[in-house]
């Protein structure tokens, strides 16, 4: 097992133990909450809390639907069964109001509040700029949720009540633009999505050096050399398999390029190669 191959699951380690320490409190009556986790770290989570999540005393909530970011929410022990499960999971914080449980509603929603960065107009942002200027600010990562480009001018971030209030006072540059950081109305905050830039290719096979030469532009040999490096993801988790199978949907990150969605494989052309349907997040 190499060095890198032990950071990453000693990670999961003390994540799967910190989960233990919430639910813990879970059992004395309190909500436990984790910082924001990545989408792996989340998928690890999920795992861990299935019995959990199933009896309805846990869940994963980033603040608005397929949150990529989210953070787990461990609920008091006494809240099983008061809440809908399906209800819970769709739309949490209105669920435990449902329930009655208001202090708990209150609690989780303020663990992931929306955040409006507006720009002056005068310049086009990206994400790059965005999540640059917030982390030079002297944040952790863990302390923010999904930061979503909604045009050239505006992005939402979601985190706590208590960063939230921070960063208004202290985020007025972005880059070398001006910006206004609020909170929304909540009646104002979009349905929010990642921008994909459509990719269509065609591959040799489902192989991922096959997709990430494709996708990256790079030759066959150049693909391996990243996926044997390191740099690439395969849904969360790093694989040094050139001949790893790629299953869609699917999520791949290769270090230096970006971050891609594998939609699906769409049958054959005539020479015999595979149809590849994708997207780069921008």
């Amino acid at each position: 097992m190499n060095s890198m191959t032990q950071n990453r699951d000693e990670s999961i380690r003390l994540l799967l133990a910190r989960l233990d320490d919430l639910c813990a409190k879970g059992g004395r009556g309190e909500m436990g909450i984790s910082p924001f986790l990545t989408p792996r770290e989340a998928k690890y989570a999920a795992r861990h809390l299935a019995a959990r999540i199933a009896a309805g005393t846990a869940l994963l909530y980033g603040g608005y639907p397929d949150a990529e970011r989210v953070r787990a929410v461990i609920l008091p022990d006494y809240a099983e069964g008061l809440a809908d499960r399906d209800r819970l999971t769709a739309d949490p914080v209105a669920a435990l109001r449902e329930a009655g449980l208001e202090e708990l509603a209150d609690s989780l929603r303020s663990g992931a509040l929306p955040l409006l960065i507006r720009g002056s107009g005068f310049r086009e942002l990206n994400h790059r700029d965005y999540l640059g200027s917030v982390l030079g600010l002297g944040l952790e990562r863990s302390a923010l949720g999904d930061l979503v480009v909604a045009d050239a001018h505006h992005a939402y971030l979601y985190t706590s009540a208590s960063m939230g209030d921070f960063l208004v006072t202290q985020l007025v540059k972005v880059a070398t633009d001006t910006v206004k950081t609020l909170y929304p109305p909540a009646d104002s905050v979009p349905t929010l999505a990642r921008r994909l830039q459509p990719i269509s290719d065609t591959v040799a096979s489902e192989r991922l050096d096959c997709v990430v030469a494709a996708l990256c532009n790079l030759s066959r040999e150049k693909a391996q050399t990243a996926i044997r490096s390191g740099l690439v993801e395969l849904d969360y988790e790093l694989t040094e398999a050139c001949d790893a199978a790629v299953e869609p949907p699917a999520v791949l990150s290769v270090r230096g390029f970006g971050k891609y969605a594998v939609h699906r494989f769409d049958g054959e052309t005539r020479k015999g190669r595979i149809r590849l349907v994708a997207g780069k997040y921008i």
